[in-house]
């Protein structure tokens, strides 16, 4: 019997181990997945004439570089930081200026959101300033338009 125990108590505390790890590996697993799987890079940001009314908007390239399809309407939130206000008319296309209403993985997006505001104020010429929101992380887009 002196022998034996020992040996039980070695195979268990191996169990132990063998279990730690497991739950350790099964929680970095799913940890890294929720940070990896929607993940955006902005590539380009610049500042356009709106061809319709003569205004300026910001256009940002966005690339999605998570493993994950991201929906637009349900995964962003486009905000201008001064006000907090949550911008609603963006427009979403791909690069060929097609609308669009996801970006798949490894897919590019042109997101174009008024400078204004839409506001109809004399005060266009600024820097503009957005924070898209995806998965609690913020994405800053600013850039200097100079009006016209």
């Amino acid at each position: 019997m002196k022998g034996i125990t020992p040996i039980i108590s070695i195979i268990i505390l191996l169990l132990i181990t063998i279990g730690l790890a497991a739950a350790a590996w099964t929680f970095m697993g799913s940890y890294m997945s929720s940070i990896t799987e929607k993940v955006i890079d902005r590539t380009t940001q610049k500042c356009i004439t709106d061809t319709q009314d003569g205004s300026q908007d910001v256009m940002a390239i966005i690339h999605n570089i998570g493993t994950s399809t991201i929906n637009i309407e349900r995964d962003i939130v486009i905000m201008e930081p001064s006000t907090d206000t949550v911008i609603t008319d963006a427009s979403w296309t791909n690069l060929t200026n097609a609308a669009i209403t996801e970006i798949k993985s490894g897919d590019f997006a042109k997101v174009t959101i008024d400078c204004c505001g839409g506001t109809g104020e004399d005060s266009c010429p600024k820097t503009c300033s957005f924070t898209i929101l995806l998965a609690g992380r913020p994405y800053d887009i600013g850039y200097y338009c100079p009006g016209s």
